[in-house]
């Protein structure tokens, strides 16, 4: 499982144990609870059955003997019951056929007698009753007094039960109730119910005529109860603690973890960067050098045609070594601002086929450089001209490609260009596919991760002779992703290697402006930097006849005002104040001169990510150019804008 479920998985098991810990706890002290139960149950159910055998003897003794003797006087009738039943909480008596009070084992009980009600029933089964008594009747072998009544005392019953603590006893006989005092209590209720527990006993004495029934109850008592629940509560809350200890351990080894792993890919970034830069600087310096030994170096007039051939040939070199410098430099740019989540679109109408045309032309002074063939190709139903965000769709397609010129084995590398077939006219939103391949040894599935993480395991990067940085597709991706778009890549070994990638543009349907109206006019360039107002010069020129260069905004206004130029290039970052202040103060200086056939199309150029130029947002019609100055986004952006 994924790292970022660890922490909560700890927690998870932690709490799991405690509820484990809870559970057996609980069972345990319920289990102990009903032990406790059952045996103060059991205890009062022997009791009684000891209790109810031992007032049994007495009666069969005082039976067997009347049944022994061939006469019971009644002197000696009170000497035997009186010693046999005087620690057995009993009396016995006998009675007349007419059911008349003839023996007594204690005559002290006589006045308790008198409530004594007596009843033949049809089977002739004497019934007896007395209150407070419980009566058993036998018949003895006595003619004149047949009848034998052991009374045994309630209240002598209700003494003997009073003895056991913490447990209601219930006898209940045919005509009364008995009850410990414990039954005082009030029954539980709610919660308190899981804690009480009860059983009861139905006793019947057929032979003398009795039945009873005895019911225990026991509740475990409150303090117990609230005992246990102050352990479980603890339980719980010790459980709790050490889960959360436990998550919070996680977590922070997690984070500790995850500042390790940002501190080696930082120094993976560091030394990636470092060896990708230096590799173009290193060649850039040999083939400077060698440009300069071969201009040192007088050749005959004979030798002319190669000395060109080979100078141009050591150009492309430093060309192509500069072109990966820049791409290093934007994917280095890109990463960061993914990271962060600052990427955002620059759409403005795009003369694709134009667009693309210069990438291909662009690509074709290297192919001798790098031994491989880009071929271009677009599909018909794409219109001439897209809003598109053109110097984001450069990075992209052209880190794509040199990706493959640089670790392709191949010598072919194809891009092909259409809509996306899901989308057409009617949509609102559109996308660009670009689909771009080559046919090289292919990648493993395990380079793939470059697609999720910008490092690559260290023997990936050593089996394709990189540094082990992934940032060219990582960053693709990233960035797609949060314009809008996508990347998708397929690849095999020995098949070559397929990138999908997927756009973010919208139609465009107004009427495209010629460029050929600029190139015999003036143009206005103004930069602090010397060198950079050489290169742009030197792009520029090659279209456009009237090109007029300063590096002051006072001179800047100068030239304005008295050139009128249709076009003016401006950089944001000037010495006395920036490239959207100076836009401002030409445009007062045309509403001074009060003159409307003065029209100029304003270009920004900076280094900056137009989203990072807030006051930008304030000037819609001026162009935003993203340096290093290039001729041909310049070209296409100045091909798509219509007259002001």
């Amino acid at each position: 499982m994924g790292s970022k479920y660890t922490s909560s998985m700890y927690l998870l098991t932690g709490l799991f144990i405690t509820l484990i810990i809870i559970c057996l706890t609980l069972t345990h002290s319920i289990n102990e609870f009903k032990a406790v139960y059952q045996k103060k149950a059991q205890a009062v159910f022997s009791s009684s059955q000891d209790m109810f055998l031992q007032h049994r003897i007495m009666l069969d003794a005082l039976r067997s003997f009347f049944n022994a003797s061939a006469a019971v006087t009644t002197k000696e009738f009170e000497v035997f019951a009186k010693d046999l039943l005087k620690i057995k909480s009993a009396v016995a008596f006998t009675l007349t056929p007419e059911l008349e009070l003839a023996y007594i084992s204690d005559p002290s009980i006589l006045p308790e007698l008198k409530p004594l009600t007596l009843s033949m029933m049809d089977n002739g089964i004497l019934h007896a009753r007395l209150i407070n008594y419980t009566l058993l009747t036998v018949k003895i072998d006595e003619p004149q007094m047949p009848y034998l009544i052991y009374a045994i005392s309630q209240k002598r019953i209700l003494t003997r039960i009073d003895q056991e603590q913490d447990v209601c006893i219930t006898y209940q006989f045919e005509h009364s109730i008995l009850r410990s005092a414990y039954c005082d209590i009030p029954a539980a209720t709610g919660i308190w119910r899981l804690f009480a527990y009860s059983d009861r006993q139905f006793i019947t004495l057929n032979e003398y005529q009795t039945r009873f029934n005895l019911q225990v109850y026991y509740q475990v008592p409150r303090a117990e109860v609230i005992e246990l629940f102050v352990i479980i509560l603890s339980i719980a809350l010790l459980g709790l603690a050490f889960s959360l200890l436990w998550f919070f351990k996680a977590k922070h080894q997690q984070l500790i973890e995850r500042i390790e792993c940002e501190n080696r890919s930082k120094l993976a970034v560091m030394a990636s960067i470092n060896h990708e830069i230096r590799t173009p600087i290193n060649a850039l310096l040999g083939y400077s050098r060698m440009l300069k030994k071969t201009l040192s170096i007088p050749s005959e007039p004979a030798q002319q045609g190669t000395s060109k051939q080979e100078l141009s040939h050591i150009v492309d070199k430093m060309i192509w070594s500069a072109n990966l410098l820049y791409s290093v430099a934007e994917n280095t740019l890109n990463y960061s601002k993914a990271e962060v989540g600052k990427l955002t679109l620059d759409q403005h109408a795009i003369n694709l086929r134009e667009y693309v045309g210069r990438i291909q032309e662009y690509y074709q002074a290297f192919n001798t450089t790098s031994g491989k063939t880009l071929t271009v190709s677009v599909s018909d139903r794409l219109p001439d001209l897209l809003k598109l965000d053109g110097t984001k769709l450069f990075q992209l397609v052209t880190n794509i490609i040199n990706n493959a010129f640089k670790y392709s084995t191949g010598e072919q590398v194809h891009c092909y260009m259409d809509l996306h077939p899901s989308f057409n006219q009617a949509s609102a939103s559109l996308m660009l596919r670009v689909l771009i391949r080559d046919f090289g040894e292919g990648m493993p599935m395990q380079a793939k991760r470059a697609l999720d993480s910008p490092f690559i395991y260290q023997s990936l990067s050593s089996s394709y002779g990189i540094s082990g940085i992934g940032l060219g597709l990582y960053t693709c991706k990233r960035l797609l992703e949060q314009i809008g778009g996508k990347l998708r890549i397929r690849s095999q070994q020995g098949r070559g290697t397929t990138v999908l990638m997927h756009f973010p543009c919208q139609f465009y349907h107004q009427k495209q402006e010629p460029i050929h109206r600029y190139t015999q006019q003036p143009l206005l360039l103004v930069d602090d930097n010397l060198f950079n107002l050489e290169i742009c010069r030197g792009a520029l020129e090659s279209h456009f006849a009237q090109i007029h260069c300063t590096d002051q905004a006072e001179s800047a206004l100068r030239l304005f005002k008295t050139l009128r130029p249709p076009l003016v290039i401006v950089d944001y970052r000037l010495k006395e104040t920036d490239g959207l202040v100076l836009i401002q103060q030409m445009r007062q200086l045309i509403i001074e001169m009060d003159d409307s056939t003065w029209e100029s199309q304003y270009f920004l150029l900076s280094a900056n990510d137009s989203d990072e130029i807030p006051a930008l947002g304030r000037f819609p019609d001026v162009v935003f150019i993203q340096k290093p100055f290039s001729l041909e986004v310049f070209l296409s952006k100045l091909a798509a804008i219509t007259p002001v």
